[in-house]
Formats: structure tokens, C-alpha cells, sequence
């Protein structure tokens, strides 16, 4: 197949050979890519903002003041920190206990054994894009159940998605 030359049956040189087959995989690959075949590329089919609620369940803190609504939060999604996104709402909640009273309905009571213990649910918004795929936030897919790392100036938190809304522009 190789002669002495470093030909090919004789006629091409084999580092040509290398460097065309290389050059028309490349432009195959371009070709493809321009066609919109990519699986690279996530097609958008609208951009707007992104409501996320997120859930800290068992927060242990004693200053509830240190959680503000409109402060800037920075997230972190897949170990990857992401730009800080502000906060609209917060709603807190303290552990409680459920247990099944005399006449057989349940009866919700606040846990005496955590009183330093809370439940938070937390909403924030920022810019995203809706794609086949879900609802993109820098390049993270947000959904139900992915966790985030909620860090601001006073606390550091894991969380929960819970909820996403999206609203196109």
C-alpha cells in the first residue's frame, strides 16, 4: 500500500492523504453545523425572565433578619457559580410536627425540640431563554429537583428547585 516514498498505491503522498481527509471532515462538519444539525446548538424559541422557587428545608440560624427581599443572591448550579440573581420573596416556616389526634384527623403542631430550625422558601428572577429542552439560565437547565447553593453575604444554603415559571419578552 506504502512504498519506499511514502506514497500511497503509489500516487499521493500519505501526510496529503492525512491532511485532505482531515480538511473535508472539517468542512462536512461545518456544512452540518450551518444546516442547524448541530446538537451543540440549542435552539431558542423565546427569551424573558425566570421566576424560581427554591426550597431550604431544615435551616438552622437564630437571626431570621438576615434574609431580605431584593438582595442580590449568588447561585451556584452544578458546582458552577453563577452571577447573583435577586431575591422577591421569602416565606419562613418553623419545623412542625403532624400526628393523628383522638378523633382521627391530623393536628399540625410547631416542633418544640427545634425551635432554631426553619423551612424557606425562597423566589428569585433573572433573565433566561425557554428551549426544546426546558428553561436556560446561563447555560444551566433549571428543573424541578436540580439543586442550587443560595450564597449571599450572611448565609449559604443548599436548595431545591420546586417551581419555575418563565416569561417571554
Amino acid at each position: 500500500m506504502i512504498d519506499s516514498h511514502g506514497k500511497v498505491l503509489g500516487r499521493i503522498n500519505i501526510i496529503d492523504l492525512s491532511f485532505l481527509i482531515i480538511l473535508t471532515a472539517m468542512g462536512l462538519g461545518l456544512i452540518w453545523m450551518l444546516m442547524g444539525q448541530s446538537p451543540l446548538d440549542k435552539k431558542i424559541k423565546a427569551r424573558g425572565e425566570a421566576s424560581v422557587v427554591v426550597a431550604v428545608r431544615g435551616a438552622r440560624f437564630k437571626d431570621p433578619s438576615i434574609f431580605k427581599e431584593g438582595e442580590n443572591v449568588f447561585l451556584t448550579i452544578r458546582n458552577q457559580r453563577y452571577e447573583p440573581v435577586q431575591v422577591v420573596s421569602i416565606q419562613m416556616r418553623p419545623r412542625e410536627l403532624v400526628f393523628l389526634g383522638s378523633d382521627n384527623k391530623p393536628v399540625v403542631i410547631e416542633d418544640p425540640t427545634t425551635k432554631d430550625v426553619r423551612d424557606i422558601d425562597m423566589t428569585f428572577t433573572h433573565s433566561a431563554e425557554e428551549t426544546e429542552e426546558g428553561i436556560v439560565m446561563g447555560g444551566h437547565q433549571l428543573k424541578v429537583g436540580n439543586t442550587v447553593e443560595l450564597d449571599a453575604f450572611g448565609y449559604r444554603f443548599n436548595a431545591s428547585i420546586m417551581k419555575v415559571d418563565f416569561k417571554a419578552q
